[in-house]
């Protein structure tokens, strides 16, 4: 295996941990409160920022892995 590839494919399994985490009870209780940012509920927000920035994270990662060229 390539090693940008392996590296790659750590930094996956570190994102999903790390998201697997921020999804969970203790730290969505920290957004669970009453406000508005934006005219969102603050949980939502944190939510959809949370969901956004994951996308983003994971297409830089697979941007940066070579692809197998059959």
């Amino acid at each position: 295996m390539h090693l940008k590839a392996k590296r790659s494919k750590e930094r996956l399994v570190v994102l999903a941990i790390l998201g697997i985490l921020a999804i969970n009870f203790p730290i969505l209780s920290l957004f669970s409160q009453e406000g508005m940012i934006f005219g969102i509920p603050v949980l939502f927000f944190y939510l959809f920022l949370f969901w956004l920035i994951f996308v983003i994270l994971i297409a830089l990662i697979m941007r940066s892995t070579p692809m197998k060229k059959n």
